[in-house]
């Protein structure tokens, strides 16, 4: 018994069989690929590299330990995450919609595909408000005549005026259209809302950091037109750095609106000082003061420079405090800029700032819900807290080293009490002038660099690659041929591997030789003629040369054995085994030997023997009728000379009874002093056990096997046989194959050719 594996040359010998499946699938499916990529829009992915700047070049390491301190994070981690985040953020995405009026698409209705023609229509939307926040609108409009149109929207039909308002279920539209651009054809036209085109842009928008150490970003965005893909990039990169640059300016504004406020009050005190030591000098008519009164003045002059110094920092602390504690129930941008001495306040502040910046992004994006956001809020709050306490502190250190230098001032006083009294009350005028003109040409610095900070504020990102379009991504002609193409193989082969894998009938020799280890004596083709009787004299067709094969092989049967009897059975009715032991009868007598068919199927008998003459009685007379002598029931076939038949006879009620007599074994002795060859036509053991009970009579047993006919678990009948020895010497004749070349019996027809 072989082992089950595919026979490929058998199955390509089936394909060809089946050409015609092929000649049909294989067309369909190129037409289905030609037809797909006529139908497809091809998309284009455009893409763009943006670097995000570091600005943060100083003051990490006192930063970071202020925030460990705290107990808060190091929010720079997720810096890059959150520009990700904002490039990826609705709003953001909605101006780009709104910028670029790309909620308005329009396209030129073709057989089975429409073209966008969104840059060069002759129809516009010059307005749309829409009744609710999703509405969308895709129908087409054909042209009516007298600037008027008629707009299909699935299966309802409007009728507009280009230039006026249409009311639609949806909202209320507006079109216009440009005579110089001819369409012979409708237009058709998708209007959505910006938020519904920002979806659609965002579902195809991809954002990733280009490595784990880098700061460049790479975007992608798919869509089925190049250049607007490529504008969708470019307007978002621009938009985005704006953004950017608004929030930074937003720190500097606060800067400028307090040293405004402070250096208008400090103005007016200027000038009222200096307008004091004026009036003090017309009016005391002094003009300068002695060598001691300068040294003097100053001495003091340096120490209320210090004072002012000092004084300087605490407005600027207090007006930081006041700033926090006016918000206290939202967040600002803090001004930074300011000059404050104390670098650890000044890292607070600068981290409060991008705390709120991150915040302002995610919040975006995420809600003034979600836990992230209200987890920044609190540590807002919590590090709002703690710059008001070390406001408080720095503040109490400043005030001490002030009080200092107010008593070194408060000496020099002492001593410029000792000058006359006229100089001496100058030298106060003076001392107070100074103070507030060191102070107002100190704030005017601040502002001025304040100034120039809000006229160069640059954006966070710098594009590194501007967006480009390629080649289109998809469909890919290639690779839609290629499927098409083994589609149109694929498909039919596996057809024609199913039919014949499930196929659960003996088809050719190979399908016997793998489930049984009984020999094959012999293949018999597939007879189209209507006579019972194919072997003739001197019949040179394929079927007679097979059983002239089948002849011949019956020798190697029992080698070296004498084999006179034969008996003829299979699984079933209908496998041809009557047909085959007449044919074979003739092709044994055609050899020249005296041949004998004797009909033991006492159940039914067979139509094969029709041709045959009938005698008087028959085998069944002679077993239940001792009188009956040998010569009357034997009858020639009119086959041969040398070839005659015992026929069944009446069908008597117990056969198998019959069969097991003793007077069956008498005449089969008696036969076989007569004849060469006796073949012993038997009921199949697939039905009954007849042929069973005349194993002792028998030198081997020719089982049949018919091709199409027999089903493959049938042959389990010949291994049963076999391995438990019920009939003598099994071999298999496999009949009725159909003659081609992938067969054994293939090359019988090219070599002798069918009989005419």
């Amino acid at each position: 018994m072989k082992e089950d594996k595919i026979d490929y040359r058998k199955l390509l010998s089936k394909a060809l069989h089946y050409w015609w499946l092929y000649a049909l699938v294989f067309p369909l499916a190129v037409g289905l690929a030609i037809l797909y990529l006529r139908k497809t829009h091809p998309k284009y992915e455009a893409t763009a590299m943006l670097l995000i700047k570091d600005e943060e070049k100083s003051g990490a390491v006192v930063e970071q330990a202020v925030l460990d301190g705290l107990g808060i994070k190091d929010i720079k981690k997720k810096g890059l995450e959150n520009e990700v985040f904002i490039l990826k953020s609705t709003p953001l995405m909605e101006n780009v919609v709104r910028n670029l009026e790309l909620q308005y698409e329009y396209f030129s209705v073709e057989w089975m595909k429409r073209r966008d023609i969104s840059g060069d229509s002759p129809v516009k939307v010059v307005d749309w408000k829409p009744a609710f926040q999703d509405a969308i609108i895709e129908g087409d409009v054909e042209f009516a005549g007298n600037g008027g149109y008629l707009l299909k929207v699935e299966d309802q039909k409007y009728q507009g005026e280009f230039g006026k308002e249409l009311r639609l279920p949806e909202g209320k539209l507006t079109l216009s259209y440009n005579r110089s651009k001819e369409s012979e054809g409708p237009i058709g036209i998708r209007v959505l809302t910006p938020h519904v085109k920002a979806l659609e842009f965002i579902e195809g928008l991809e954002v990733t950091a280009v490595g784990e150490q880098s700061s460049t970003l790479s975007l992608s965005i798919k869509d089925y037109v190049a250049s607007r893909a490529e504008s969708v990039l470019n307007e978002l990169i621009k938009l985005y750095n704006q953004q950017s640059i608004d929030e930074k300016n937003k720190v500097f504004e606060n800067s400028l609106n307090l040293l405004n406020e402070r250096i208008n009050v400090i103005s007016q005190e200027l000038s009222s000082a200096e307008f004091d030591v004026e009036s003090y000098k017309r009016r005391n008519n002094l003009v300068e003061i002695s060598a001691e009164g300068s040294l003097l003045m100053r001495d003091l002059a340096d120490y209320n420079k210090e004072i002012a110094g000092t004084d300087v920092q605490l407005q600027i602390l207090s007006s930081i405090q006041d700033f926090l504690e006016r918000n206290k129930d939202n967040f600002e941008f803090v001004p930074t800029n300011l000059n404050i001495n104390n670098l650890t306040l000044t890292n607070q502040l600068t981290e409060f700032n991008k705390l709120l910046s991150d915040r302002d992004r995610q919040r975006t994006q995420l809600g003034p819900a979600h836990p992230d956001i209200i987890l920044v809020e609190k540590q807002l709050r919590n590090l709002r807290q703690t710059i008001i306490e070390n406001i408080r502190g720095i503040k109490a250190d400043i005030q001490l080293g002030r009080n200092a230098k107010e008593q070194l001032s408060a000496s020099v006083q002492s001593r410029m009490a000792s000058l006359p009294g006229r100089e001496r009350g100058l030298l106060d005028l003076e001392r107070n002038k100074n103070l507030k003109e060191n102070l107002y040409l100190y704030l005017l610095e601040k502002r001025e660099q304040s100034a120039i900070s809000l006229a160069v504020t640059t954006a966070a990102g710098r594009v590194i690659e501007p967006a480009k379009a390629f080649d289109p991504i998809s469909p890919k002609r290639a690779q839609i041929y290629l499927i098409a193409l083994f589609l149109g193989l694929a498909l039919p082969s596996a057809v024609v591997f199913g039919i014949f894998s499930m196929n659960d009938k003996v088809m050719t020799e190979d399908d016997v030789q793998r489930s049984v280890t009984a020999p094959i004596a012999g293949v018999l083709a597939l007879s189209r003629k209507k006579s019972k009787v194919v072997v003739k004299e001197n019949s040179n067709t394929a079927a007679a040369e097979m059983f002239r094969s089948l002849r011949a092989n019956l020798a190697f049967i029992a080698p070296g054995q004498k084999m006179q009897t034969i008996i003829v059975t299979s699984s079933i009715p209908g496998e041809g085994k009557s047909f085959i032991a007449l044919n074979l009868g003739v092709t044994q007598a055609l050899a020249g030997k005296k041949v004998l068919l004797l009909e033991l199927d006492l159940r039914k008998p067979s139509e094969q023997f029709d041709e045959i003459e009938v005698a008087d009685e028959g085998v069944v007379n002679y077993l239940i009728d001792p009188s009956v002598k040998l010569d009357n029931i034997i009858e020639n076939t009119g086959l041969h000379l040398n070839f005659d038949a015992i026929r069944c006879g009446p069908k008597p009620p117990n056969p198998s009874e019959l069969l097991l007599s003793d007077r069956l074994r008498d005449l089969i002795k008696l036969l076989r002093e007569r004849y060469d060859f006796i073949i012993l036509d038997t009921p199949p053991v697939g039905v009954v056990a007849d042929a069973i009970q005349i194993k002792d009579t028998a030198d081997a047993t020719m089982y049949v096997v018919r091709s199409n006919y027999t089903r493959k678990a049938q042959l389990r009948i010949i291994n049963d046989i076999v391995q438990k020895d019920k009939l003598p010497r099994p071999f298999i004749v496999l009949n009725s194959v159909q003659l081609d070349k992938s067969t054994y019996g293939g090359y019988y027809t090219s070599y002798y050719g069918e009989e005419k």
